[in-house]
This record gives C-alpha cells, sequence and structure tokens, in this order.
C-alpha cells in the first residue's frame, strides 16, 4: 500500500509540476509587445516570482519525496529500527499534505494572475493589428514608373491611374543649340485630369540657387535642371503651344504657407522669336491669384540685352529687365514677374512679384508655371515660325 501511494504521488508530482512549465511557457509565449505597458509589465514580474516560489517547492517536494523513499526502504528492511520513535512515515505525511495543500494555493493565486495576462495579451494583439492596418492605409504605394516613354508625345499622354510627378522623355531626342532636348520634360498632375508641362519653376531651397538674370538667348533656348530650378525655353514653349490650344496655369507660394495661391487661363499663346515671343492670353479666368496676365495681352518678352518695343527709349519702362533682373512680358515694372533677380538689381519688390500678391514680406516665395492643352490631338508635332 505504502508503494502505491508514492507511485501515485510521484505521478502526481509530475503531472503538477509539468502543468506548471506548460502554463508558464505559454504566459512566456503570450508576452508579445508587453513591454509598452506599465501595468503587463508588473504582471510579468510577479509570475516570474510565482515561478520562482513554484521552482522551489518542487525542489523541497523531491527532498521530500527522496526522504519517503529512502524511509520507506528503512522500514522495509529493518522493521525495528523507528520502534522506539512517533512513526515517521506519519509525520513525513503530514508534511506532504501541508506542502501540497501550498502548491494548490499557489496555483489558484496564480490564476488571476494568469487570466489579466491572457487578456492583456488579447488586447494588445487587438490593438497592435490595428494600428498596423491604419499604418499600411497611410502607406503611400508609389507603383514603378517607366521615365521614358517613346511611344508618347507628351505629358498629358501619361497614364492618370499612375499619377507620378517627374523628368519624362518622350519620342525622339530633339536637340538644340545648347542640347536641351525638346521632348525632355517635367511633368506633374497638379490638379484632376492629365498631366501638366511645367515651363518654368523657381524658388527651391537649391545651393545654389538657380541664375534667373540671363540673356535673350539663354531664355530662348532654356536653362536650369528639370528637377529643380528651371526656364523651359521660350522656343520651346512655343513649338508646343503652336500645335493647338493650351491653357496656362501659374501656382505661387510662400514659405509656411499651406497650400498654393493659383491663376487659370483658358487659353495661352506665345508667338515666335519673329514676334518677340508675345504673349497671348485669351478666355476664361479662375483662381485665387489676380489676373495680371490680362494687362499683358499682346506684350512682348523682355531681357536686359534686348528690350520690347513700343516704349521711348527714356521711358522708365523700357528698361524693366534692367532694374529688376530677369526675363519677362514687362508693362509697368512691378505689375508681375516671376523671374525677377535676387540681389543686386532688386529695387523696391520681391523677386517673385505678381501684383499685389504677399507684399511687403520677404518670406522665400516659389513659383511654377505649366501648360497643358486643351483639346489633346494624338500624334506628332507640327511647327512653323
Amino acid at each position: 500500500m505504502m508503494k502505491f501511494s508514492l507511485i501515485f504521488l510521484l505521478a502526481w508530482s509530475s503531472v503538477f509540476l509539468g502543468s506548471t512549465h506548460t502554463t508558464i511557457s505559454r504566459i512566456r509565449k503570450s508576452d508579445i509587445g508587453l513591454k509598452s505597458l506599465e501595468e503587463l509589465i508588473l504582471i510579468r514580474k510577479t509570475l516570474a516570482r510565482q515561478a520562482l516560489k513554484l521552482r522551489g517547492l518542487e525542489i523541497n517536494l523531491h527532498h521530500v519525496l527522496s526522504k519517503v523513499v529512502f524511509l520507506s526502504d528503512a522500514d522495509v528492511h529493518s522493521p525495528g529500527r523507528f520502534s522506539s520513535k512517533a512513526d515517521p512515515l506519519t509525520e513525513l505525511s503530514e508534511r506532504l499534505n501541508i506542502l501540497l495543500k501550498r502548491l494548490n494555493q499557489e496555483d489558484l493565486d496564480k490564476r488571476p494572475l494568469k487570466a489579466c495576462l491572457e487578456n492583456g495579451s488579447r488586447l494588445l494583439e487587438t490593438s497592435l493589428n490595428q494600428t498596423l492596418l491604419k499604418d499600411v492605409f497611410k502607406v503611400k504605394v508609389i507603383p514603378k514608373v517607366d521615365f521614358y516613354q517613346p511611344a508618347k508625345s507628351d505629358c498629358y499622354e501619361l497614364d492618370e491611374a499612375v499619377r507620378v510627378d517627374g523628368v519624362y522623355r518622350f519620342l525622339v531626342p530633339e536637340r538644340n543649340e545648347v542640347q536641351r532636348d525638346l521632348h525632355e520634360r517635367y511633368c506633374t498632375f497638379a490638379t484632376d485630369g492629365p498631366a501638366w508641362t511645367v515651363i518654368q519653376n523657381r524658388g527651391g531651397s537649391y545651393d545654389p540657387p538657380e541664375n534667373f538674370n540671363r540673356s535673350w538667348d539663354e531664355y530662348r533656348a532654356g536653362f536650369g535642371n528639370l528637377s529643380r530650378d528651371f526656364w523651359f525655353g521660350n522656343e520651346f514653349t512655343h513649338k508646343i503651344l503652336y500645335r493647338d490650344d493650351h491653357e496656362l496655369r501659374v501656382e505661387l507660394q510662400e514659405e509656411d504657407q499651406e497650400g498654393v495661391d493659383w491663376a487659370e487661363y483658358s487659353i495661352f499663346r506665345l508667338d515666335s522669336e519673329r514676334y518677340n515671343f508675345q504673349l497671348s492670353v485669351e478666355g476664361d479666368f479662375r483662381g485665387s491669384l489676380p489676373d495680371v496676365l490680362e494687362q499683358l495681352n499682346g506684350t512682348e518678352f523682355s531681357t536686359h540685352d534686348r528690350r520690347r518695343n513700343g516704349y521711348p527709349e527714356n521711358s522708365p519702362d523700357s528698361t524693366c529687365a534692367e532694374q529688376y533682373g530677369g526675363g519677362w512680358w514687362f508693362d509697368r515694372c512691378t505689375q508681375s514677374n516671376l523671374n525677377g533677380e535676387l540681389g543686386v538689381h532688386q529695387i523696391a519688390s520681391p523677386a517673385i512679384i505678381w501684383s499685389n500678391w504677399r507684399t511687403g514680406t520677404d518670406k522665400p516665395k516659389i513659383s511654377r508655371m505649366m501648360i497643358r492643352p486643351v483639346n489633346p490631338v494624338p500624334g506628332g508635332y507640327f511647327y512653323e515660325d
């Protein structure tokens, strides 16, 4: 009977201790990301202390069982050895019962902590999953884009479903005297609908900044880096606009300004160099900026080395490009000029001027001009002076 009890006790202790290890293992496995929560960290420390106590009890139990086995063997081989004393097996049995009660109590005390840990783990997992889902939706996946499009002729033909701004190359290269390519353009999806071709970009925080106080020839051929600040070139712009009707969009922005101010002209034309790249706007005007180009209808382009016609030599307006720098369609020097020079030739106004837009401030400003066909005609270009 004694041996049967010992065998049962050993089996029971193995199952209990195995269950304890399994529980601890499950708790450790569920401990995912609990370091971010102070309460769960506290629970984890408490469980660690409980596990340490259980380990000590396990060691004590093994010692007791070893002694029970030893005494059992001694009782069998030497029946009269403990005849003068109290029954040691009864004493050990009582101590073992006390130990088992303590183990059971430890297990009961551990259950609320275990349940709390499991609930916290589930809540944390749910929270992390929701956060990850939100982050996934926030991430803008940029599709792979081929910026070489030999089968297309212009920005407006780009895939509207992709809508990626950048420098694109169309058709085959057509270079001018300074090796700039007519079919290499910066395209932007600034608004709904097809992409725009940017013909002027200025105001980026580049070091050194692009010099816009250029000669007539430089404004004709174009200058700057299409990925930074640039003037596309009057000759190239004329060739694009000659094909069919184009709309013009002007965007202006001051440092720390939210959004952009803008103006759109439904018809924008630029004559050839024979007519000094004369400007013409027609149709409807819309936007948050004042309409200043309407007053410049029929105005010729001017630079510091080539003045526009229409003013006497001694008129102040005949030297706008010399006083304010840059190349523009001048009519009264301070009416508008998106290419004014920064620094030495700047007299009274910001280098980027558009009527009374944000005057009286020295904050850096950004400007951009872009064109897009009104009724696109697929196919090649036909140019004419």
